[in-house]
């Protein structure tokens, strides 16, 4: 029907038009999905270093749900496999630095871990001679692992058997090419000795999952102070209704704090300081000697029920 309107020379040039228009369309919509995604990727910023997870890590979601262990002893360790930087043990401490330490103190031991921003103080630079809270020699790294340092993120790593610690040490001070000190041999001799002398003990270890639901079952269950419905006469149940403004928490707060019993005045002692949050109303701080007995008297009688 459109030759009547259209010659044939006409509707050819409408169709290659038309043909043009359709690449055209087809060309923006392969760009949009293939070409376009693939720059957006090319311009963001290169990703850091992966970095090796905690020793110990089960490869599950949450780390800290790893197989319950039993502790076990290990036996005295010779000082003289321990004291000096052996390549084994080297290899060792680097495999855990990589493993533990890393994330904090960087790759290269220059405090700027992924973890590290943020972080008051900073994580140490083992590359730099100033300022170690401990020193800088054998027994100062050692005492930094075993207690770690107050005030800081570094925390504890007295878990790692000795052995390991003293590789860590060893790594550590293999970061740092400044002088380190001459030992003190008197010192490092007493060192020394602490592995001779005395095996040690590893505790038992259990995930966080466990250890939460054996707490809750030894949560001893209390029964609310003033349940809903207590409506009995007498300046006793009145002073109880005033005194608690949330039953559960009252009673809980009684459990933890049994030297009540002893007297009014201890009895005061242990719910006024609370108030409100251990579920006693912040108006007994008003009480007189009479209401203080006399409520007393009335929570000994609940609580023996």
């Amino acid at each position: 029907m459109i030759e009547e309107y259209v010659g044939r020379e006409e509707q050819k040039r409408l169709l290659s038009t038309l043909l043009v228009v359709v690449l055209a369309i087809t060309v923006a919509i392969l760009f949009a999905f293939i070409v376009v995604p693939g720059l957006r990727n090319a311009n963001a910023p290169l990703a850091g270093p992966p970095v090796a997870p905690p020793q110990g890590e089960t490869g599950w979601l949450d780390p800290t749900e790893y197989p319950p262990q039993r502790g076990y002893v290990i036996p005295p360790v010779d000082p003289a496999t321990v004291m000096t930087a052996t390549p084994k043990l080297l290899t060792r401490g680097n495999e855990l630095f990589s493993h533990n330490c890393v994330s904090c103190h960087g790759a290269g031991g220059h405090g700027d871990g992924p973890a590290s921003k943020g972080m008051v103080p900073a994580p140490r630079d083992f590359t730099r001679p100033d300022a170690w809270v401990n020193g800088s020699l054998i027994e100062g790294i050692f005492k930094t692992l075993k207690e770690g340092i107050a005030g800081s993120s570094m925390a504890s790593w007295d878990y790692l058997a000795a052995t390991d610690r003293m590789a860590l040490v060893h790594f550590v001070q293999s970061l740092g090419v400044f002088p380190h000190g001459p030992e003190d041999p008197a010192a490092l001799a007493a060192f020394a000795r602490q592995f001779a002398s005395s095996s040690e003990r590893v505790p038992n270890r259990i995930p966080v999952s466990l250890a939460m639901r054996r707490l809750e079952a030894e949560e001893t269950a209390v029964l609310p102070l003033a349940p809903a419905g207590e409506t009995a006469a007498g300046r006793g149940p009145e002073l109880l209704r005033e005194a608690v403004v949330e039953g559960r928490r009252a009673a809980e707060t009684l459990a933890r704090a049994p030297g009540w019993r002893a007297s009014p005045a201890a009895l005061a002692a242990a719910v006024v300081p609370g108030a409100p949050g251990n579920g006693f109303a912040v108006g007994l701080a008003t009480l007189g000697a009479g209401d203080w007995e006399t409520l007393h008297r009335e929570l000994l009688r609940v609580a023996s029920r």
